[in-house]
């Protein structure tokens, strides 16, 4: 197994959960013993990095931790990453980006089009079957 870093290991409480509006949810977790300044430092190395949690109500082994790859482009939903490029395009062909309706008439239409493509080559593959 090919860990990039040391993973840590903490005895911890799970404290709360909580749904966002992507359907992703937020853990907060408390550890159970002190951690010394050196392990904190370790910790807030990774802030805001992307990286595996796992929690068990026993001791992990190393064969419990995935040595797959993680998708990092993951804080923002599918939709919110479309949403987003869509705005780059929108301020590359030079509109006014204070323009909030212009730019509502834009992404609506643009979302028009996909919505069409998919459905057209659904369309398209009714036709051959």
């Amino acid at each position: 197994m090919d860990l990039k870093q040391t993973p840590i290991e903490v005895p911890a409480t799970l404290e709360g959960i909580t749904r966002k509006k992507d359907r992703s949810v937020s853990f907060r977790f408390n550890s159970l013993l002190e951690v010394s300044n050196a392990d904190f430092g370790e910790m807030d190395k990774l802030f805001q990095s992307v990286g595996y949690l796992l929690f068990a109500e026993r001791s992990l082994t190393n064969e419990d931790i995935p040595d797959e790859e993680i998708e990092t482009d993951i804080s923002k939903s599918q939709s919110v990453q479309l949403r987003d490029a869509l705005w780059v395009l929108y301020k590359a062909r030079g509109n006014r980006t204070e323009d909030k309706e212009l730019w509502n008439i834009f992404y609506r239409k643009q979302m028009q089009v996909f919505k069409a493509r998919v459905l057209d080559e659904v369309h398209k593959l009714d036709d051959t079957n």
